[in-house]
């Protein structure tokens, strides 16, 4: 085999992938090392390693290589991770000490440059990056020193600090030497493990980073496998293929307890549920058709037979009953068939009419499941649906070029503030088709301001907007159920769904 180098990468580069390489290599030829591998199977991938997907699991893969200035332990709470402490100077400027003498994998050092790099790189509206929104209120990042960086804000900015565990590092001299589609060919970050091998729609492969911050992973390669369809993952799982698989749907959940070695850990989540409608054509740009498929739907049922009463039906609004911003005087629609047949035929469509209903497979918790019982609902009041189940790219796609469909299931989740997921509404993010002026304005309001109480009162006006309005069905409080081998350690199931394993084990 002749290895050719990255000429993008320069000198430097090279010679740290070289090195890394023997050291992997001799560490897994030596007699008294086994290798360890662990294997993830996830529901799907993205189309690409593009940083910034809005998605969990493409920002699963960015954390194995890349990390963030800070993160968020499975309490919720923010945890240091390349910044080692930060403190607010005044109420728009926030200073960040870096965590000294870490490196990237190719062994260039780390330094405020590469931050400051990265937050103008996110923040530029060329680079489309899609969680962009969570730190749009960082008007300028200034370096003080090569460990120190300062974040000018517009305003107040009461949701930077989590805001910014969803954004990661990339490496300044990287994208100057290669471009900025090197980190989607060959990522290079300052993460636990160092990439392998992409191949799109099948599997993501990487190495230990032997000089992880962190502390040396112990686990020598990890694999992540994409295994669109339940089933295959439950089996993957119990055969020894796979160590963790996600979203088990409920009606599987004892095919997993039954077996002698593996297990389920299932995980309540901060993630809503909704069906969300292209407002800006018809059918569903008349508010008394989206009114119509709120009121068809039997989430009542649908919670306890599909998904085993471990999810909680919404309370007719985007965000759960733990998260701030969530609104007491709202309540789900009753199941009314008989009322969502009259406003049909007001609508003019008393024949009824036909659509659709995009989603993916084994993204959330019994999915398809779900979309197969709404379509058999709707069509009992005359609207007949049909799923168009796509895999995680298609998705992806389909959701760049705003073109899902009259309906698609999605979800949002809130890290426990309702700026998280209710940005997704606000026109900027382009995620959603309906606009609201009084809901935008109460938006911006609600990030500007670190008075509690203010922000309290705008985020729940907000959700009365959305219950009046219907751009979206509010179905339910998600669960997660992952599943794993009774051989592994050192991991729980993460409450925000990002799956981080540099401190897990195999016996």
């Amino acid at each position: 085999m002749r290895i050719r180098p990255n000429q993008g990468v320069g000198l430097r580069g090279w010679l740290g992938y070289v090195v890394g390489a023997l050291v992997f290599f001799a560490i897994a030829a030596s007699p008294a090392h086994a290798q360890k591998t662990l294997t993830v199977g996830v529901a799907g991938f993205p189309d690409s390693l593009k940083t910034g997907w809005s998605s969990f699991t493409a920002l699963t893969l960015s954390i194995q290589t890349n990390d963030p200035l800070v993160t968020l332990n499975n309490q919720g709470q923010v945890m240091p991770a390349l910044a080692t402490k930060w403190e607010a100077v005044n109420a728009t400027t926030w200073r960040f000490h870096l965590r000294p003498g870490v490196k990237f994998h190719d062994g260039h050092p780390l330094t405020a440059d590469d931050v400051k790099y990265t937050i103008d790189y996110v923040l530029d509206p060329k680079t489309v990056y899609g969680t962009a929104s969570r730190i749009n209120l960082i008007a300028k990042v200034d370096v003080i020193d090569p460990l120190t960086v300062e974040f000018v804000t517009k305003q107040p900015f009461p949701t930077l600090l989590v805001g910014l565990t969803n954004i990661v590092i990339e490496p300044k001299h990287y994208h100057v030497q290669s471009g900025h589609d090197a980190m989607t060919k060959h990522p290079i970050g300052t993460g636990p493990f160092v990439f392998l091998r992409w191949v799109p729609a099948d599997r993501y492969e990487l190495r230990l980073n032997p000089e992880y911050w962190g502390g040396k992973p112990k686990i020598d390669r990890l694999i992540f496998r994409q295994i669109p369809e339940s089933a295959t993952r439950i089996s993957a799982l119990l055969a020894g293929e796979v160590q963790i698989i996600e979203e088990i749907p409920t009606d599987l959940i004892d095919r997993v307890r039954k077996s002698s070695n593996a297990e389920v850990s299932p995980v309540e989540t901060s993630g809503s549920l909704v069906l969300t409608f292209e407002t800006r054509k018809p059918p569903f740009n008349d508010p008394r058709l989206r009114l119509a498929v709120d009121l068809a739907i039997d989430k009542d049922l649908i919670n306890r037979q599909i998904l085993g009463g471990v999810g909680s039906v919404l309370d007719g609004q985007l965000v759960t009953k733990a998260t701030f911003g969530h609104n007491p005087n709202i309540k789900a629609r009753p199941f009314d068939p008989g009322r969502a047949k009259r406003l049909i035929a007001e609508a003019g469509y008393p024949n009824g009419l036909t659509t659709t209903i995009t989603t993916r497979s084994g993204r959330y918790v019994s999915d398809v499941e779900i979309c197969n019982a709404i379509a058999g609902m709707l069509e009992a009041v005359g609207i007949k649906t049909s799923i168009n189940v796509v895999e995680g790219g298609v998705y992806s796609k389909m959701a760049t070029a705003r073109d899902l469909g009259p309906m698609h299931l999605v979800g949002w989740y809130s890290l426990g503030d309702a700026d998280f997921n209710a940005v997704w509404f606000t026109e900027a993010t382009q995620r959603n088709f309906w606009v609201n002026d009084e809901y935008e304005k109460l938006f911006l309001a609600a990030r500007s301001t670190v008075n509690r109480d203010e922000r309290l009162k705008g985020y729940q006006r907000m959700m009365e907007i959305m219950h009046a309005e219907n751009p979206s069905v509010f179905l339910f409080g998600l669960p997660s159920v992952y599943g794993k081998s009774k051989r592994l350690t050192g991991w729980v199931a993460p409450q925000d769904r990002l799956i981080h394993v540099d401190k897990a084990e195999l016996r």
